[in-house]
């Protein structure tokens, strides 16, 4: 599947090479004259790496790269270091410290061999980070479908059945996407040459901003529930609160099916 690829560098015979060398390899290619024209298109385009040159006006690549570091869209962006001027130690080692992913040389890497090199790097980006996602929402799910056994326990007695019910249909659908993250992770040990398309890490990060902000912490759900039953009939303040939580355990079951088909379980 082809890249969006920034080319930033303010030589214009640079970027139509580098254009069609990553055109040819089935690439889309945006260009940026310096680093803040490449700030701007940014804003604009979505884009899966950068390719910069490092001398630039205005704003260099140095610069660029620091800058997309400290903004919290970016701070993950594959970037990469085309140069055949600053090519030292000292060069390398500011280029690492700002972020850079890798600092090629142009001495040792020809034009034509940009592109194997440009996707080899962005594959090993895209799965270390997912290995990385991967681990954090096995912890962040795990952590949740304990605290709802935690608050499970605790509610205990008359006239709390509903509530529950409804804590417990959410630590269900916690207890099912925990196996399955489970089974990914252990196809993930067993198939180390897998490739991870970018699409799969934006699903898993996308479930990981689902589970945070609806299911992930039980306690929001029962003390929006229990203010609904001060307020209205505990019928109708079940009702809304199932709806919630039907909802989100409709919208969690989707995300983690089209994980599944993308990594070719299902």
């Amino acid at each position: 599947m082809g890249m969006r690829i920034l080319v930033v560098d303010d030589s214009s015979p640079h970027r139509r090479m580098l254009t069609a060398i990553f055109g040819h390899a089935g690439h889309e290619v945006l260009t940026a004259p310096d680093g803040e024209a490449a700030l701007v298109a940014l804003e604009r385009e979505r884009v899966d790496a950068v390719v910069s040159d490092v001398r630039m006006p205005k704003l260099d690549g140095f610069q660029l790269c620091r800058a997309l570091r400290r903004d919290p869209r970016w701070e993950r962006l594959p970037f990469i270091f085309y140069s055949s001027v600053f090519i030292g130690g000292p060069a390398r080692d500011l280029g690492r410290d700002v972020g850079a992913t890798a600092y090629l040389d142009a001495k040792d890497i020809t034009p034509q061999q940009m592109a194997k090199e440009l996707e080899r790097l962005v594959e090993r980006h895209v799965r270390a980070e997912y290995d990385a996602t991967l681990g954090r929402l096995l912890d962040d799910v795990d952590f949740a479908r304990r605290y709802h056994q935690v608050v499970l326990d605790s509610l205990q007695g008359a006239g709390k059945h509903d509530m529950r019910e409804l804590v417990a249909e959410s630590k269900r659908a916690l207890d099912s996407v925990l196996s399955q993250l489970d089974r990914e992770r252990q196809a993930l040990t067993e198939r180390t040459d897998r490739k991870v398309e970018a699409a799969e890490l934006a699903l898993l990060k996308q479930l990981g901003e689902f589970l945070g902000d609806r299911i992930n912490n039980p306690l929001a759900v029962i003390m929006a529930s229990a203010q609904l039953l001060e307020m209205r009939a505990p019928s109708d303040a079940t009702s809304e609160a199932a709806e919630r939580i039907t909802a989100a355990v409709s919208k969690i079951n989707a995300v983690v099916r089209e994980i599944a088909l993308k990594s070719g379980e299902v």
